[in-house]
Protein backbone atom coordinates (compact mmCIF):
# COMPACT_ATOMS: atom_id res chain seq x y z
CA UNK A 1 0.00 0.00 0.00
CA UNK A 2 1.31 3.68 -0.91
CA UNK A 3 2.32 5.53 2.34
CA UNK A 4 -0.43 7.49 3.75
CA UNK A 5 1.46 10.92 3.30
CA UNK A 6 1.08 10.67 -0.21
CA UNK A 7 -2.87 10.77 0.55
CA UNK A 8 -2.75 13.98 2.88
CA UNK A 9 -4.08 17.25 1.37
CA UNK A 10 -1.66 19.89 1.16
CA UNK A 11 -3.55 21.75 3.62
CA UNK A 12 -2.92 18.07 5.75
CA UNK A 13 0.49 18.58 4.78
CA UNK A 14 1.15 21.74 5.89
CA UNK A 15 -0.06 21.10 9.27
CA UNK A 16 2.45 20.87 12.00
CA UNK A 17 2.37 19.80 15.56
CA UNK A 18 2.27 22.50 17.83
CA UNK A 19 5.97 23.12 19.49
CA UNK A 20 5.14 24.46 22.39
CA UNK A 21 2.40 21.87 23.06
CA UNK A 22 5.45 19.08 22.92
CA UNK A 23 7.16 21.80 25.33
CA UNK A 24 4.38 21.46 27.67
CA UNK A 25 4.14 18.27 27.50
CA UNK A 26 6.94 18.03 30.01
CA UNK A 27 5.04 20.03 32.25
CA UNK A 28 2.90 16.88 32.93
CA UNK A 29 5.34 15.49 35.62
CA UNK A 30 4.76 15.36 39.38
CA UNK A 31 5.70 18.13 41.37
CA UNK A 32 6.00 21.23 38.43
CA UNK A 33 4.58 24.49 38.94
CA UNK A 34 3.27 25.45 35.76
CA UNK A 35 2.51 28.95 35.05
CA UNK A 36 2.13 27.76 31.28
CA UNK A 37 -1.53 27.14 30.71
CA UNK A 38 -4.11 29.64 30.13
CA UNK A 39 -6.37 27.26 32.55
CA UNK A 40 -8.98 28.94 34.62
CA UNK A 41 -8.55 28.02 38.25
CA UNK A 42 -10.79 25.04 39.13
CA UNK A 43 -11.57 26.09 42.52
CA UNK A 44 -13.43 29.06 40.49
CA UNK A 45 -15.69 26.51 38.88
CA UNK A 46 -19.42 27.07 40.53
CA UNK A 47 -20.01 23.35 41.29
CA UNK A 48 -22.67 23.06 43.27
CA UNK A 49 -24.53 26.27 40.97
CA UNK A 50 -23.76 23.53 38.05
CA UNK A 51 -25.21 20.66 39.55
CA UNK A 52 -28.41 22.40 40.54
CA UNK A 53 -28.59 23.79 36.88
CA UNK A 54 -27.99 20.22 35.45
CA UNK A 55 -30.63 19.02 37.77
CA UNK A 56 -32.93 21.51 36.55
CA UNK A 57 -32.68 20.97 32.98
CA UNK A 58 -33.01 17.40 33.58
CA UNK A 59 -36.24 17.71 35.43
CA UNK A 60 -37.85 20.59 32.82
CA UNK A 61 -36.12 20.18 29.67
CA UNK A 62 -34.44 16.56 29.23
CA UNK A 63 -35.99 15.85 25.90
CA UNK A 64 -35.21 18.43 24.25
CA UNK A 65 -31.59 18.91 26.25
CA UNK A 66 -30.26 15.67 24.96
CA UNK A 67 -31.57 15.65 21.34
CA UNK A 68 -29.74 17.14 18.76
CA UNK A 69 -30.07 21.32 18.31
CA UNK A 70 -29.83 23.49 15.44
CA UNK A 71 -26.68 24.78 14.24
CA UNK A 72 -26.89 28.39 15.17
CA UNK A 73 -27.63 27.57 18.52
CA UNK A 74 -30.33 27.33 21.49
CA UNK A 75 -32.65 30.11 20.64
CA UNK A 76 -32.84 31.22 24.22
CA UNK A 77 -29.15 31.32 24.22
CA UNK A 78 -29.07 33.12 21.56
CA UNK A 79 -31.53 36.03 22.73
CA UNK A 80 -29.93 35.56 26.04
CA UNK A 81 -26.86 36.84 24.91
CA UNK A 82 -28.16 39.16 22.44
CA UNK A 83 -29.14 41.05 26.01
CA UNK A 84 -26.25 40.52 27.05
CA UNK A 85 -24.34 42.22 24.19
CA UNK A 86 -26.36 45.09 25.03
CA UNK A 87 -26.45 45.15 29.15
CA UNK A 88 -22.70 44.83 29.15
CA UNK A 89 -21.30 45.93 26.48
CA UNK A 90 -23.77 48.67 24.63
CA UNK A 91 -24.26 46.39 21.61
CA UNK A 92 -27.51 46.48 19.91
CA UNK A 93 -27.98 43.34 17.92
CA UNK A 94 -30.30 40.70 16.94
CA UNK A 95 -30.57 37.17 16.95
CA UNK A 96 -29.83 36.51 13.34
CA UNK A 97 -26.52 38.41 14.22
CA UNK A 98 -25.98 35.94 16.84
CA UNK A 99 -24.66 32.02 16.73
CA UNK A 100 -23.23 29.82 18.96
CA UNK A 101 -20.12 27.76 18.27
CA UNK A 102 -18.16 25.04 20.49
CA UNK A 103 -15.51 27.00 22.02
CA UNK A 104 -14.21 30.44 19.91
CA UNK A 105 -11.40 28.50 18.31
CA UNK A 106 -14.47 27.01 16.69
CA UNK A 107 -15.47 30.66 15.27
CA UNK A 108 -12.02 31.45 14.28
CA UNK A 109 -11.64 27.86 12.22
CA UNK A 110 -15.04 28.79 10.76
CA UNK A 111 -14.44 32.42 10.00
CA UNK A 112 -10.76 31.04 8.46
CA UNK A 113 -13.04 28.85 5.90
CA UNK A 114 -15.64 30.94 4.55
CA UNK A 115 -13.07 34.01 4.38
CA UNK A 116 -9.50 32.37 3.30
CA UNK A 117 -8.33 31.54 0.31
CA UNK A 118 -4.89 30.11 -0.25
CA UNK A 119 -2.23 33.09 -0.89
CA UNK A 120 -5.21 35.31 1.12
CA UNK A 121 -3.83 37.38 4.42
CA UNK A 122 -4.34 37.97 7.60
CA UNK A 123 -3.34 40.96 9.96
CA UNK A 124 -2.76 40.69 13.28
CA UNK A 125 -0.78 41.79 16.45
CA UNK A 126 2.61 40.77 17.38
CA UNK A 127 2.95 38.77 19.93
CA UNK A 128 -0.77 37.37 18.87
CA UNK A 129 -3.03 34.27 20.05
CA UNK A 130 -1.26 30.91 19.21
CA UNK A 131 -4.52 29.11 17.65
CA UNK A 132 -4.74 32.11 15.49
CA UNK A 133 -1.98 30.77 13.89
CA UNK A 134 -2.78 27.28 13.23
CA UNK A 135 -6.14 28.12 11.90
CA UNK A 136 -4.84 30.58 9.41
CA UNK A 137 -1.99 28.44 8.08
CA UNK A 138 -4.55 25.47 7.72
CA UNK A 139 -6.39 27.43 5.11
CA UNK A 140 -2.98 28.39 3.13
CA UNK A 141 -3.20 31.68 4.29
CA UNK A 142 -0.52 34.22 5.69
CA UNK A 143 -0.15 35.63 8.73
CA UNK A 144 1.70 39.79 8.92
CA UNK A 145 1.83 40.94 12.00
CA UNK A 146 1.96 44.73 13.28
CA UNK A 147 3.97 45.08 16.69
CA UNK A 148 2.48 45.66 20.26
CA UNK A 149 2.93 48.46 22.58
CA UNK A 150 1.80 49.09 26.37
CA UNK A 151 -1.63 49.67 25.10
CA UNK A 152 -1.86 47.40 22.35
CA UNK A 153 -1.24 47.33 18.46
CA UNK A 154 1.04 50.47 17.35
CA UNK A 155 -1.97 52.07 15.06
CA UNK A 156 1.10 54.50 13.37
CA UNK A 157 2.12 51.04 12.08
CA UNK A 158 -1.20 49.43 11.12
CA UNK A 159 -2.12 52.63 8.95
CA UNK A 160 1.26 52.64 7.38
CA UNK A 161 0.76 48.93 6.37
CA UNK A 162 -2.59 49.13 5.32
CA UNK A 163 -1.64 51.95 3.22
CA UNK A 164 0.79 49.95 1.61
CA UNK A 165 -1.33 46.69 1.02
CA UNK A 166 -4.05 48.77 -0.58
CA UNK A 167 -1.33 50.06 -2.73
CA UNK A 168 -0.35 47.26 -3.61
CA UNK A 169 -3.80 45.52 -3.66
CA UNK A 170 -3.33 43.22 -0.80
CA UNK A 171 -5.52 44.17 1.32
CA UNK A 172 -5.95 41.53 3.92
CA UNK A 173 -9.39 39.44 4.38
CA UNK A 174 -9.48 40.46 8.14
CA UNK A 175 -7.81 42.13 10.93
CA UNK A 176 -7.87 39.66 13.94
CA UNK A 177 -6.83 41.55 17.61
CA UNK A 178 -7.59 40.66 21.02
CA UNK A 179 -8.22 44.34 22.51
CA UNK A 180 -8.83 43.52 26.09
CA UNK A 181 -6.21 41.78 28.38
CA UNK A 182 -4.55 40.64 24.98
CA UNK A 183 -3.40 36.94 25.37
CA UNK A 184 -0.08 36.97 25.37
CA UNK A 185 0.74 40.70 26.44
CA UNK A 186 -2.34 41.41 28.93
CA UNK A 187 -2.19 44.37 27.26
CA UNK A 188 -5.02 46.64 26.67
CA UNK A 189 -5.95 49.06 23.80
CA UNK A 190 -7.68 51.82 25.42
CA UNK A 191 -10.59 54.00 24.21
CA UNK A 192 -9.12 56.48 21.70
CA UNK A 193 -6.85 53.90 19.80
CA UNK A 194 -9.59 51.70 19.46
CA UNK A 195 -11.73 54.67 17.59
CA UNK A 196 -8.59 54.83 15.41
CA UNK A 197 -8.88 51.28 14.92
CA UNK A 198 -12.50 50.79 13.99
CA UNK A 199 -11.97 53.89 11.42
CA UNK A 200 -8.88 52.52 9.09
CA UNK A 201 -11.19 49.04 9.23
CA UNK A 202 -13.88 51.52 7.64
CA UNK A 203 -12.05 53.62 5.72
CA UNK A 204 -9.91 50.31 4.04
CA UNK A 205 -13.19 48.72 3.51
CA UNK A 206 -11.98 45.94 6.28
CA UNK A 207 -13.58 43.20 8.56
CA UNK A 208 -12.44 43.38 12.22
CA UNK A 209 -12.26 40.11 14.09
CA UNK A 210 -12.41 41.18 17.69
CA UNK A 211 -11.77 38.35 20.16
CA UNK A 212 -12.73 38.80 23.86
CA UNK A 213 -12.36 35.94 26.14
CA UNK A 214 -11.10 38.20 29.12
CA UNK A 215 -13.20 41.57 28.82
CA UNK A 216 -15.70 40.69 31.88
CA UNK A 217 -12.34 40.14 33.82
CA UNK A 218 -11.43 43.70 35.07
CA UNK A 219 -9.86 43.59 38.31
CA UNK A 220 -9.44 47.32 38.67
CA UNK A 221 -9.84 50.46 36.22
CA UNK A 222 -11.85 51.90 33.85
CA UNK A 223 -14.15 49.55 31.72
CA UNK A 224 -13.17 49.86 28.12
CA UNK A 225 -16.39 49.05 25.41
CA UNK A 226 -15.45 46.40 23.14
CA UNK A 227 -14.95 48.03 19.38
CA UNK A 228 -18.17 45.95 18.36
CA UNK A 229 -20.23 49.39 20.93
CA UNK A 230 -19.07 51.55 17.99
CA UNK A 231 -19.17 49.50 15.20
CA UNK A 232 -22.40 51.62 12.50
CA UNK A 233 -21.31 49.54 9.74
CA UNK A 234 -21.77 45.87 10.83
CA UNK A 235 -18.19 45.11 10.21
CA UNK A 236 -17.00 43.82 13.62
CA UNK A 237 -17.39 40.32 14.04
CA UNK A 238 -17.29 39.74 18.01
CA UNK A 239 -16.04 36.46 19.92
CA UNK A 240 -16.85 35.72 23.63
CA UNK A 241 -16.83 32.56 25.52
CA UNK A 242 -18.17 30.93 28.46
CA UNK A 243 -14.47 29.04 29.03
CA UNK A 244 -12.93 32.15 30.91
CA UNK A 245 -16.43 32.97 32.83
CA UNK A 246 -18.08 30.36 33.60
CA UNK A 247 -16.19 26.57 32.89
CA UNK A 248 -14.03 25.73 29.93
CA UNK A 249 -15.71 22.02 29.80
CA UNK A 250 -18.98 23.01 28.57
CA UNK A 251 -17.20 24.52 25.50
CA UNK A 252 -19.81 27.01 24.30
CA UNK A 253 -19.01 30.17 23.07
CA UNK A 254 -21.08 33.02 21.04
CA UNK A 255 -20.29 34.64 17.76
CA UNK A 256 -21.61 38.69 16.89
CA UNK A 257 -21.59 39.57 13.49
CA UNK A 258 -23.07 40.59 10.14
CA UNK A 259 -25.84 38.16 9.80
CA UNK A 260 -24.95 37.11 5.66
CA UNK A 261 -21.20 36.08 7.15
CA UNK A 262 -23.15 34.06 9.96
CA UNK A 263 -25.11 32.15 7.68
CA UNK A 264 -21.97 30.87 6.10
CA UNK A 265 -19.76 30.04 9.01
CA UNK A 266 -23.52 28.18 9.71
CA UNK A 267 -23.06 26.23 6.61
CA UNK A 268 -19.32 25.01 7.31
CA UNK A 269 -20.53 24.34 10.83
CA UNK A 270 -23.13 21.65 9.20
CA UNK A 271 -20.26 19.92 7.73
CA UNK A 272 -17.92 20.00 11.37
CA UNK A 273 -20.43 19.30 13.59
CA UNK A 274 -24.03 19.83 12.98
CA UNK A 275 -24.31 21.90 16.32
CA UNK A 276 -22.67 22.63 19.29
CA UNK A 277 -23.25 20.43 22.77
CA UNK A 278 -26.51 21.05 23.31
CA UNK A 279 -27.10 20.09 26.70
CA UNK A 280 -24.65 22.57 27.46
CA UNK A 281 -26.38 25.47 26.02
CA UNK A 282 -29.10 24.95 28.02
CA UNK A 283 -27.45 24.67 31.37
CA UNK A 284 -25.51 27.89 30.43
CA UNK A 285 -28.73 29.33 29.29
CA UNK A 286 -30.22 28.49 33.11
CA UNK A 287 -26.83 29.61 34.85
CA UNK A 288 -27.59 33.15 32.88
CA UNK A 289 -31.74 33.05 33.48
CA UNK A 290 -30.93 32.12 37.06
CA UNK A 291 -28.83 34.85 37.91
CA UNK A 292 -25.75 33.23 38.71
CA UNK A 293 -23.22 34.08 36.29
CA UNK A 294 -22.69 37.74 37.37
CA UNK A 295 -22.23 36.80 40.97
CA UNK A 296 -20.01 34.00 39.76
CA UNK A 297 -17.99 36.02 37.61
CA UNK A 298 -17.48 39.16 40.54
CA UNK A 299 -15.95 35.99 42.87
CA UNK A 300 -13.66 35.19 39.71
CA UNK A 301 -12.38 38.66 39.16
CA UNK A 302 -11.90 38.37 43.49
CA UNK A 303 -9.71 35.24 43.06
CA UNK A 304 -7.54 36.27 40.43
CA UNK A 305 -7.22 39.36 41.44
CA UNK A 306 -5.76 37.91 44.33
CA UNK A 307 -3.36 35.74 42.75
CA UNK A 308 -1.80 38.65 39.88
CA UNK A 309 -1.33 40.39 42.44
CA UNK A 310 0.90 37.89 44.82
CA UNK A 311 2.71 36.82 41.10
CA UNK A 312 3.53 40.72 40.89
CA UNK A 313 4.63 40.94 44.43
CA UNK A 314 6.70 37.84 43.97
CA UNK A 315 8.49 38.88 40.49
CA UNK A 316 9.13 41.69 42.35
CA UNK A 317 11.05 40.76 45.27
CA UNK A 318 13.03 37.76 43.31
CA UNK A 319 12.89 38.67 39.44
CA UNK A 320 16.31 40.49 38.40
CA UNK A 321 16.27 44.29 37.59
CA UNK A 322 16.98 43.81 33.55
CA UNK A 323 13.68 42.01 33.96
CA UNK A 324 10.42 44.23 32.62
CA UNK A 325 6.78 42.98 32.52
CA UNK A 326 3.77 44.35 32.51
CA UNK A 327 0.68 44.75 35.35
CA UNK A 328 -2.68 44.13 33.59
CA UNK A 329 -6.07 45.27 34.41
CA UNK A 330 -7.61 42.00 33.88
CA UNK A 331 -7.08 38.42 32.52
CA UNK A 332 -5.10 35.49 32.96
CA UNK A 333 -1.61 36.48 32.07
CA UNK A 334 1.43 38.64 32.74
CA UNK A 335 3.92 39.10 30.00
CA UNK A 336 7.63 39.11 30.74
CA UNK A 337 10.83 40.47 28.34
CA UNK A 338 14.39 39.32 29.68
CA UNK A 339 17.65 40.77 28.13
CA UNK A 340 18.00 39.87 24.52
CA UNK A 341 20.98 37.70 25.46
CA UNK A 342 19.03 35.06 27.03
CA UNK A 343 16.46 32.87 25.19
CA UNK A 344 13.48 31.50 26.74
CA UNK A 345 13.19 28.82 24.25
CA UNK A 346 16.96 27.56 25.55
CA UNK A 347 16.10 28.40 29.09
CA UNK A 348 12.85 26.07 29.13
CA UNK A 349 14.18 22.61 30.02
CA UNK A 350 16.74 23.86 32.66
CA UNK A 351 13.03 25.65 33.92
CA UNK A 352 11.55 22.45 33.93
CA UNK A 353 14.50 20.67 35.64
CA UNK A 354 13.77 23.12 38.53
CA UNK A 355 10.62 22.16 38.65
CA UNK A 356 8.59 25.28 36.86
CA UNK A 357 7.30 26.10 33.65
CA UNK A 358 5.92 28.66 31.34
CA UNK A 359 5.34 29.10 28.04
CA UNK A 360 7.94 30.58 25.67
CA UNK A 361 7.20 33.59 23.96
CA UNK A 362 8.91 32.91 20.55
CA UNK A 363 5.70 30.51 19.98
CA UNK A 364 3.34 33.84 19.75
CA UNK A 365 5.26 35.52 16.79
CA UNK A 366 4.15 34.14 13.81
CA UNK A 367 7.91 35.05 12.65
CA UNK A 368 9.99 33.60 15.31
CA UNK A 369 10.81 36.75 17.08
CA UNK A 370 10.11 37.55 20.56
CA UNK A 371 13.17 35.02 21.79
CA UNK A 372 13.63 36.76 25.01
CA UNK A 373 9.69 36.65 26.24
CA UNK A 374 7.84 34.40 28.10
CA UNK A 375 4.23 33.90 29.31
CA UNK A 376 2.95 33.71 32.98
CA UNK A 377 -0.34 32.57 33.85
CA UNK A 378 -1.32 33.69 37.56
CA UNK A 379 -4.79 32.32 37.50
CA UNK A 380 -4.15 28.30 37.97
CA UNK A 381 -1.65 28.13 40.47
CA UNK A 382 -1.93 28.73 44.08
CA UNK A 383 -1.02 31.59 46.66
CA UNK A 384 2.00 29.36 47.74
CA UNK A 385 2.63 28.03 44.27
CA UNK A 386 2.76 31.11 42.53
CA UNK A 387 5.51 32.24 45.10
CA UNK A 388 7.50 29.37 45.75
CA UNK A 389 7.17 28.26 41.23
CA UNK A 390 8.35 32.66 40.87
CA UNK A 391 11.60 31.71 42.96
CA UNK A 392 12.04 29.04 41.37
CA UNK A 393 12.22 30.46 38.34
CA UNK A 394 13.89 33.73 38.92
CA UNK A 395 17.37 31.20 39.81
CA UNK A 396 17.17 29.86 36.90
CA UNK A 397 16.89 33.32 34.75
CA UNK A 398 19.40 34.55 36.81
CA UNK A 399 21.75 31.53 36.19
CA UNK A 400 21.01 31.88 32.60
CA UNK A 401 22.05 35.53 32.58
CA UNK A 402 25.18 34.77 34.15
CA UNK A 403 26.12 32.26 31.26
CA UNK A 404 25.26 34.90 29.28
CA UNK A 405 27.82 37.94 30.11
CA UNK A 406 30.19 38.96 27.95
CA UNK A 407 33.56 38.92 28.26
CA UNK A 408 34.19 42.47 28.41
CA UNK A 409 32.39 42.80 31.75
CA UNK A 410 33.80 39.78 33.62
CA UNK A 411 36.21 41.03 36.25
CA UNK A 412 39.02 38.95 36.20
CA UNK A 413 41.47 39.40 39.10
Amino acid sequence: MQTLESLFSRSARMMKGSEIRELLKLTQRQGIISFAGGLPNPDAFPMDNIHKMVDHVMDRHAREALQYGTTEGHNKLRLALVHGMQQNFDVTTGIHNMAVTTGSQEALYLLSKVLLDPGDTVLTAAPTYIGLMSTILAQQANIECIPLDDQGIRVDLLEDKLEWMARNKKLPKFVYLVPTFQNPSGVTIPRERRKEIYELMCRYDLLLVEDDPYGLLRFEGDTVLPIKARDTEDRVVYLGTFSKILAPGFRIAWTCGPAELLNKMTLAKQAVDLCSNTFGQYVVYEAIHHDLLFPHITEIKRLYKEKRDAMLAAMAEHFPEVAQWNTPEGGLFIWVRLPHSVNTRDMFPKAVANNVAYVVGQAFYPDGSGSNTMRLNFSHSSNEQIWDGIERLAKVIDQEMDKKLEPEYIHVY
